[in-house]
């Protein structure tokens, strides 16, 4: 029997390194218009975060680290959800670049998290510079710190309350928040330097959590002027602001009470202005038939039209609706006549969707016709300003939060700033 001639082995392929997968990072987020700037794409291709995240790393490689994806780091062991995470890169990287870090700046950080971000600003800002990153949550300082030494980065982190700043480090040159908040502290204003810049998430909507904006800003005397605008989305920034919890109710309080996966489900202010009548009424209107229409819109712009409805209207009016577990409404009710209207957000645009009677039908659209005739304008374009004292601020909207007036306009072209 003739001997079979032997097969050559062929090499593995050698894994990618860390410092590989970092200029993918880079190349893919210059090229989704994400990044700009060189010294944060430098910052970026410089700084390992798979010493931020080495649970992650361990458990899905080295290459899912450098995924342009956000890390769940830690969740909450009673509900499951997401307390602290490594942020998406890319919304990283426009932060830090509408925050425009310089050289022997002193920076702080609110929301440590895994420290990630804070070793990236300390890349910028430089030997001559300094970033304290202040996290409510004692066990994450920790393994920030931890990782920031693995590292060999400069960056501090203390344990304390992000929504009183941190005194002992101010003046600051800027304040960047990566959690979002339902308005703008005054520490954070008193520990800037006049002219300094703060960028942080702001939650526009006691109905919906989702409507939120990233936005820089620039203090003045007597608040904050904007600078520029995008999208984002961030988890609650924890400590004194006491959002808590929506009034909320269910399907299957109609019935017995009791649901693993409720048909429908409500969250929001005009909740707490229904007495339980008023809640069956609301129930059953929603489980039963209603009218729905299709609207000519795209599923971007459907986005920018739920936006824009949850800002026009008034907050009281409006609820979040959850189907099959899934958010993917936002409603207006009618107290008069008892009726509900939805824009209904879906993967190809929205639609709209009346029960009961009509009034509730005739606010919506009269909103989407508004969104029409003002050029469909979306968050991107939201300008917005935050003024303490009790003078309100002439804007399209401004609604009073705490000591503080939040601002809205829209400004003609996305992004605004720079």
């Amino acid at each position: 029997m003739p001997a079979v001639p032997a097969v050559p082995a062929v090499p593995a392929a050698p894994a990618e390194s860390g410092a590989d997968l970092r200029l993918a990072l880079v190349d893919h987020l210059r090229r989704r218009g994400h990044l700009r700037d060189p010294r944060i794409a430098a910052a970026f291709a410089a700084v390992p975060r798979e010493l931020f995240v080495p649970d992650h790393a361990r458990r899905h490689g080295l290459a899912a680290v450098y995924r342009d994806e956000p890390v769940v780091t830690r969740r909450d062991p009673a509900s499951g959800r997401a307390t602290s995470s490594s942020s998406q890169p890319a919304v990283m990287a426009v932060m830090l670049e509408m925050l425009g870090a310089r050289p022997g700046q002193r920076i702080l950080e609110v929301g440590a998290g895994t420290g990630w971000n804070a070793a990236l600003l300390a890349h910028l800002v430089g030997d001559a510079g300094a970033v304290t990153a202040v996290e409510l949550d004692r066990e994450v300082a920790a393994g920030a710190r931890d990782a920031l030494l693995a590292a060999g980065s400069p960056a501090r982190v203390v344990a304390g309350d992000g929504r009183a700043g941190w005194a002992e480090g101010a003046p600051y040159d800027a304040v960047i928040v990566t959690a979002s908040s339902e308005s703008v502290p005054r520490a954070w204003f008193d520990q800037l330097t006049l002219g300094g810049r703060l960028v942080v998430p702001l939650r526009l909507s006691r109905a919906a959590f989702s409507l939120q904006v990233v936005a820089a800003f620039r203090k003045v005397r007597h608040g904050f002027d904007p600078v520029a605008a995008s999208r984002g989305g961030f988890m609650a920034l924890r400590g004194g602001e006491g959002h808590g919890e929506a009034a909320r109710i269910v399907a299957a309080e109609a019935a017995d009470g009791h649901a693993d996966h409720p048909l429908v489900e409500f969250a929001g202010p005009a909740l707490a202005g229904l007495d339980a009548a008023g809640r069956r009424r609301l129930l059953l209107a929603a489980l039963g038939f209603g009218r729905a229409e299709a609207l000519e819109v795209g599923a971007a712009a459907a986005a920018d039209l739920a936006a824009y409805v949850a800002l026009a209207l008034p907050e009281e009016r409006l609820v979040e609706v959850t189907r099959g577990g899934r958010r993917q409404a936002l409603g207006i009710l009618d107290v008069v006549d008892g009726s509900l209207a939805l824009l209904a957000v879906t993967a190809s645009g929205a639609r709209l969707e009346r029960f009961g009677g009509g009034r509730a039908m005739h606010a919506l659209r009269s909103t989407v016709e508004q969104w029409e005739l003002a050029g469909r304008p979306g968050l991107g374009r939201a300008r917005l300003m935050v003024r303490y004292g009790a003078v309100r601020p002439h804007g399209w909207r401004s609604v009073r939060r705490g000591d503080q007036w939040i601002s809205l306009e829209w400004h003609p072209q996305a992004g605004y700033g720079g």
